[in-house]
């Protein structure tokens, strides 16, 4: 008869050939547990939690898609950062013993895996949430665990604002991606607007970027570069004096279109990001599939916000003006209101997947945009009758010049090398699955991944991070990629991040 220790003991071993052999020291699942048992040890165990740990199911399932929770991932252990020092020895620990693991702030990431891990460590930033501003140097610092409407809350008073999300929930991961904001035509890139950042290297070395101090090549690489380059615990920005709750100096359009207008809102899309320089303009357009038993509903949504009168709104947004609409509402509002007036269902699989357009005139055609909405539409009517499905998004941000020329004026990033590159769209290809499905169909994966392959892209134009696939090849997009690629190779000479966590693909 087994006893019960023997039994236990079998229950570790693998099955492989039909001999049973014990799991190999080296395996992942071994190193990440030598490497949580070592770290429990270090920072005591109610910071490190393993899955008998009274937290450790809040940071398993603290990612904004469902995809990225429990059910698919489960951490060896969570290291539930409380300062810059936790993240020093954890990641010492990681990088001593080869152990793979992952970084989760906000969570809000359409990529499955990038923010979570199976046999492996997960830092969570949960308790890592400060936020304070220095008027005297009209700067915010941020920890790592900020929510973009906590930030907003906070500032609020003040009478400012980080160039940051444009959705309350979404967190500060979004720097790293580069970062679209409501400020952004006036600002740059959320990321533009660093001032310094504290970065914890892979091998657990703790340095401080600025533009100008010896890291100014990775504070630089850090704008769009991801988590490839370290683990910033601290970040310090620019303050924008955008006015209080009281103040409603934005003139904020919101306007439904039916699917007939299609057509002249995708020509009005191209027309604007080529002819309209205004940095007190803001667009961006949802395209939302829903559909009930086959039968598939398209609803169109553009927002047009501008920072000044009502003549000058009329005259920057006429060509959407001139385009009849089902519903329009035109109201003051503050920029409190504006990043509080939209949020993301939770509890959904998500996936992203990102393309870039460049605009054109008038007089020129916008088959490439025409393309893309095809592509989308069909998506939507192949899988029309899937019950697996929620909705599907096609989702158009323009980047305009003055955008580009606020970034170049503050040191560059890794996205745009030109100055003179005109305005573009960001276009957004979305697909979010109902609660309960844990994993993307095959088939419909498949169909998705054929849209975003056979999608035109212009080319010189840099994809969005924080909104494409997973296996899209964002960096190689960027104006500036050989310099990421030197960037890496001086901060991570070992490739040990590329090894060891998910993310961007090509360096």
């Amino acid at each position: 008869m087994f006893t019960y220790s023997v039994l236990i003991a079998l229950s570790l071993l693998a099955f492989s050939g039909g001999v049973v052999q014990a799991e190999s020291a080296s395996s992942p699942a071994s190193i990440a547990t030598k490497t949580c048992q070592q770290l429990q040890s270090s920072l005591g165990p109610s910071t490190v939690q393993t899955s008998s740990g009274p937290r450790y199911s809040i940071g398993a399932n603290a990612a904004w898609s469902t995809f990225n929770d429990e059910v698919n991932f489960s951490p060896t252990c969570i290291v539930f950062a409380n300062s810059t020092s936790d993240v020093q020895t954890a990641m010492t620990a990681i990088y001593h013993n080869g152990a793979d693991y992952a970084v989760q702030s906000g969570g809000h990431s359409g990529m499955t895996g990038w923010n979570t891990i199976q046999n492996g460590v997960l830092i969570s930033f949960i308790n890592m949430s400060a936020i304070s501003y220095d008027a005297g140097s009209n700067t915010i610092t941020l920890e790592p665990g900020v929510r973009w409407g906590d930030a907003i809350d906070f500032l609020e008073p003040f009478g400012v604002a980080a160039v940051g999300g444009r959705v309350s929930e979404v967190g500060t991961g979004l720097l790293l991606g580069g970062g679209l904001s409501f400020l952004s035509p006036s600002q740059g890139y959320a990321s533009d607007n660093y001032v310094s950042l504290d970065v914890v290297l892979v091998d657990g070395t703790v340095v401080t970027a600025t533009v100008n101090n010896q890291h100014a090549d990775l504070f630089k690489a850090l704008k769009g570069g991801g988590n490839r380059f370290g683990i910033v615990t601290k970040y310090v920005v620019r303050a924008v004096h955008t006015g209080t709750e009281q103040d409603k100096p934005f003139l904020g359009g919101i306007f439904t279109y039916p699917n007939s207008s299609s057509d002249a809102l995708l020509g009005a899309f191209a027309h604007y990001a080529y002819q309209i320089n205004d940095k007190n303009a803001i667009l961006t357009n949802e395209i939302r599939t829903t559909w009930q038993n086959g039968s598939l509903d398209f609803s169109h949504t553009v927002v047009m916000i501008y920072n000044g009168t009502q003549a000058s709104f009329n005259k920057t947004f006429a060509e959407f003006l001139s385009i009849p609409s089902a519903t329009s509402l035109i109201a003051p509002f503050s920029y409190h209101d504006l990043v509080n007036a939209v949020s993301f269902p939770d509890g959904l699989g998500t996936v992203f997947g990102g393309i870039a357009l460049g605009g054109v005139s008038a007089h020129s055609s916008f088959d490439n945009y025409l393309e893309v909405y095809r592509l989308y539409s069909n998506f939507s009517a192949t899988f029309a009758s899937s019950p697996d499905i929620a909705f599907t998004l096609l989702d158009f941000t323009t980047v305009p010049k003055t955008q580009i020329q606020a970034g170049c004026e503050k040191g560059g990033n890794p996205m745009i090398s030109n100055p003179a590159t005109n305005g573009f769209n960001e276009v957004l290809f979305q697909v979010s699955y109902n609660e309960g499905v844990t994993q993307a169909p095959a088939d419909v994966e498949k169909g998705r991944q054929y849209v975003l392959a056979k999608a035109p892209i212009t080319p010189g134009l840099p994809l969005f991070l924080n909104e494409a696939d997973a296996n899209q090849q964002v960096f190689a997009s960027y104006g500036n990629y050989k310099f990421l690629k030197q960037v890496y190779a001086k901060y991570d000479p070992t490739r040990f991040n590329v090894g060891h966590t998910q993310g961007p693909l090509g360096l």
